[in-house]
């Protein structure tokens, strides 16, 4: 076990056989090889106990969240519809959820895929922000850090767990801002997407389109119909091997917003499948904290 920036210590997948690996070995080898710029940007996003200046009372557990969440999105609803210029609820609804979905989800995956283990939602930690990125994700902060390191014989179960605390979330998430405000193919499509983000990044650090695809199918065969139902796979013959491309399955609407006239990589209405050609390292936008 190495240590790096962070509290957590996490295995080399150096020396193990990439046919027998878990899908976190194969994460890191990937990165390691072929996207080391990604391990930087990815650190970043890993949930960890609070240590910030807040008091130890404004952090929310996972029961304050199932019952405050509709009333945080007040701020950043009005944020879309005031700053932004979402001109329809829909619109303001879809901005918000990809924005919570990437602080969210997003995260609970990069600890599962840096660390190997998923957080329980017993263990989450929630601080409401009045500004970007609106909603903070920490852990318990009486948490050991060496209770946090990765056993590679509890794989499969940390799977199963992330998938838990993942539909866990995405309740709360439906409840507030799926529910009669964003469509459900678009929903999930934007629940998938931020579940997949990880991946994306080491395609946009240099990895091989088709090497992360594969462990992109791979992850998702351990979630439901609905979140599957939100990636349309598109596939491509390339000499005598099938290539494979995520798409939304419906559009976020993102390009309707006035400071956002285009469409996302991954958009269904694009005419063109960008996910199948390989990125020029550091072309590619990102933001500060590599969500």
């Amino acid at each position: 076990m190495r240590g790096d920036a962070t509290s957590y210590g996490r295995l080399s997948p150096s020396d193990l056989d990439p046919e027998t690996a878990g899908l976190p070995y194969r994460f890191l080898r990937l990165m390691e090889t072929d996207a080391p710029t990604a391990e930087t940007v990815l650190t970043r996003r890993l949930v960890q106990p609070y240590a910030g200046p807040a008091a130890m009372a404004e952090l929310r557990d996972f029961e304050a969240f199932q019952r405050n969440f509709d009333s945080w999105c007040t701020p950043l609803l009005s944020h879309f519809r005031e700053q932004r210029g979402a001109t329809t609820p829909k619109l303001a609804a879809s901005q918000a959820l990809k924005a919570v979905a990437q602080s969210l989800l997003n995260r609970v995956v990069v600890n599962y895929l840096l660390i190997g283990r998923a957080p329980p939602c017993a263990d989450l930690r929630f601080l409401p922000l009045s500004k970007a990125p609106w909603l903070e994700l920490y852990l318990d902060p009486r948490i050991l850090p060496e209770e946090t390191d990765l056993d590679p014989d509890r794989g499969p179960s940390e799977l199963f767990q992330l998938s838990i605390v993942v539909e866990e979330i995405i309740k709360v998430l439906y409840e507030a801002l799926g529910k009669r405000k964003t469509p459900k193919p678009v929903f999930y499509s934007s629940v998938a997407i931020a579940l997949l983000s990880p991946f994306m990044a080491l395609r946009r650090h240099g990895a091989h389109p088709q090497d992360v695809a594969a462990l992109m199918r791979r992850f998702l065969t351990s979630f439901g119909r609905d979140i599957n139902g939100g990636i349309v796979w598109r596939q491509r013959q390339n000499e005598e091997r099938i290539e494979y491309a995520p798409r939304r399955k419906a559009c976020c609407l993102k390009y309707a917003l006035p400071d956002k006239p285009h469409l996302c990589s991954t958009c269904s209405r694009r005419p063109e499948t960008l996910f199948f050609e390989p990125v020029e390292v550091g072309s590619a936008h990102e933001t500060a904290d590599g969500r």
